[in-house]
């Protein structure tokens, strides 16, 4: 039987220019103020550097003023210390206000440390540094970045490393530039560089965003055939176009032969573009084969995602791609 999840509560940030959008409080302090080491970064002369901290233990959540200069208000009386706030509960902090709610069910998708990039918006200057290798934008209530009236996954960044970071909307990826304006839920943003010493990686709990198991072979009755099954409500979609059943199949067995060898969890599953390209198309495929590839992975997600599944599994980086899956049978 499954355990249910905590449910946890949310921050809705509000203010003069800034849409109201929302972030997860979990049992991590979620810390707020000008320096660049908090997890919200407010560019405002009336915040200080380190001004407060909010987090959840026990359902109950808590709020700390860090010594602030000009206070932080809760429902418009200023707080000493550490106190209880409760649903509902308007948290003022310089410009911005924010309103405590809880929000259902939600576990954190974070796994790695990505240190030392922040979504900046543009509006507002407001910054959200990236925690783990995952940051997602949309209505979500598991959205590291919620927006209301947005899509569920407006859209997902993807880091790799400090340099190597895509960003992922609708069936499409691609790799993002430093400082180039980028357009979601009808806000505007730019990834920025930011100083990160002060903190070391915090792992949050990881809700498993990909529970399939993925099957495939070469030798169908029709030819290649794939088929990926959704171990939490059984559904099934059953992939029988001939390259992406191929697709799937090599994709599968790097995941099966990564998994008997020394390779770490974070690693396993990558395979070269070109060694996918090769096995699909053969040699004579390379001179075309980024663009092949990459209308293939176009088509096989958008044929998943019709049939409800995160065509998200499919994932790439510079010059590689993988699946991301729970099983993988021969």
């Amino acid at each position: 039987m499954l355990r249910p999840m905590p449910a946890v509560y949310e921050l809705v940030v509000e203010g003069e220019g800034v849409q109201p959008h929302s972030v997860a409080i979990g049992q991590q302090p979620y810390s707020i103020g000008r320096g660049p080491e908090n997890d919200l970064v407010v560019p405002d002369g009336m915040v200080s550097w380190d001004h407060l901290k909010v987090w959840s233990e026990r359902s109950t959540v808590w709020v700390s003023d860090a010594g602030s200069t000009n206070g932080t208000f809760v429902n418009g009386a200023r707080i000493r210390g550490t106190i209880q706030v409760n649903q509902g509960d308007r948290i003022t902090v310089g410009s911005l206000e924010l309103h405590l709610q809880l929000h259902g069910e939600h576990t954190s998708n974070s796994e790695l440390h990505a240190g030392g990039v922040a979504l900046e918006e543009l509006s507002t200057k407001l910054r959200h540094p990236f925690r783990s290798n995952r940051f997602t934008i949309g209505s979500a209530e598991d959205a590291d970045l919620r927006i209301r009236g947005a899509h569920s996954y407006a859209a997902e960044f993807a880091i790799h490393g400090s340099d190597d970071i895509w960003i992922m909307v609708g069936t499409e990826d691609q790799p993002v530039e430093f400082d180039k304006v980028l357009e979601v839920a009808g806000m505007e943003f730019r990834l920025v560089r930011v100083e990160d010493n002060a903190r070391q990686p915090t792992i949050q709990p990881q809700r498993d965003r990909f529970p399939y198991a993925l099957r495939a072979t070469l030798d169908g009755p029709t030819g290649p055939v794939a088929e990926l099954t959704n171990l939490m409500s059984g559904s099934r979609v059953r992939v029988e176009a001939e390259t992406r059943a191929v697709l799937l199949y090599l994709l599968g067995k790097r995941v099966l032969d990564d998994q008997k060898s020394d390779v770490t969890r974070d690693e396993v599953g990558w395979i070269p573009d070109n060694d996918v390209i090769v096995g699909v198309w053969g040699r004579s495929g390379l001179h075309d084969g980024a663009n092949r590839l990459k209308v293939l992975v176009h088509r096989l997600r958008a044929e998943i995602r019709r049939a409800g599944f995160d065509p998200w599994f499919i994932e790439r980086r510079r010059r590689f791609i993988r699946v991301r899956v729970r099983e993988v049978t021969d």
